[in-house]
């Protein structure tokens, strides 16, 4: 993480404001305009970008909400939403972007997840250009990065809008999770028996939702649970991304999951499904996401 210059930080005190949280060193849209994203760098854009190239799934979709997706000249094979990121080259895996490609687009903006390659991070900050990382495990943070983004891009309206229609949507659940009077633990198994732990984005999601993740405590983000473990715990629902019931009931020491012979008490999501993206990718559709796990979970709130 780079340290604020002497400058910035006097024209933080001198004249910065705070977008939902993130810091804008700039008080009218006029370019250049400086932002700081979630690695906690300032990035700063003399003008609006022509060419941005997006390293990541959830960061595709927030460009093109912001209605920026005619600038979005390069993403992954993964960005598969909205249908139109289609129609923009790829330029590698999520994991492995191809440099070479990425270059071959001169963006002015590279826009990535936390995730990003410590060595593909180098080697655009030596070629100058600007890298915007988002890295949301919450609500709060997902709309702070989707208002901060559209400031940076000069998109600040359709931000506004965005945040505003997930604002709407969540009212919306949250009188619906009202009803909910007897609250549910679960275990959310990402696969292996991996889990999330605390702080992670599911473990916030379930927060949010009114179900007690039962690996709240874990020692890690995502954390790999015996199946000893998952037992003594005894979870109400056992969620899984990735595993069928049948897959789950013939992992060694699951058989005596109470939960895994109860009506309602098993729940398979695609981890690639559209319904799987919404859950696992804090972006526009994450109020969306939150919908369906709670009414898989809570079946009577959807009646």
């Amino acid at each position: 993480m780079k340290k604020a210059t002497l400058f910035a930080a006097a024209t933080a005190l001198l004249g910065a404001v705070w977008v939902s949280g993130a810091t804008v060193f700039a008080e009218t849209d006029a370019f250049p305009v400086t932002v700081m994203d979630d690695s906690g760098n300032e990035v700063t854009l003399k003008k609006a970008p022509e060419r941005i190239v997006s390293l990541a799934p959830v960061d595709t979709e927030i460009l093109f909400a912001l209605g920026a997706g005619d600038s979005v000249t390069g993403r992954t094979d993964y960005c598969n939403y909205p249908e139109e990121a289609a129609d923009v080259d790829s330029i590698g895996t999520y994991m492995e972007p191809n440099m070479e490609l990425i270059l071959s687009k001169s963006p002015d903006l590279v826009v990535a997840s936390g995730f990003i390659d410590d060595n593909i991070r180098q080697q655009l900050e030596e070629n100058g250009t600007a890298i915007f990382i988002t890295n949301a495990s919450d609500l709060e943070f997902t709309e702070k990065n989707i208002e901060t983004l559209g400031k940076l891009i000069g998109h600040d309206a359709e931000a506004e809008e965005v945040v505003k229609n997930m604002e709407d949507e969540w009212t919306d659940l949250s009188a619906e999770l009202e009803s909910v009077k007897e609250e549910k633990s679960a275990f959310i198994d990402i696969g292996s028996l991996y889990s999330a732990g605390p702080s992670s984005l599911l473990d916030n999601s379930m927060q949010m939702i009114k179900v007690e993740n039962v690996a709240a405590d874990a020692d890690s983000a995502w954390p790999q649970l015996s199946a000893e473990a998952v037992v003594e715990a005894n979870p109400d629902v056992y969620i899984s991304l990735y595993s069928t019931l049948e897959d789950v009931q013939q992992t060694a020491g699951l058989s005596d999951l109470a939960c895994l012979n109860e009506d309602g008490g098993f729940i398979y999501i695609d981890g690639s499904s559209v319904e799987g993206d919404m859950i696992q990718r804090p972006g526009p559709r994450y109020v969306e996401g939150l919908k369906v796990l709670a009414e898989l979970v809570y079946p009577e709130i959807a009646e």
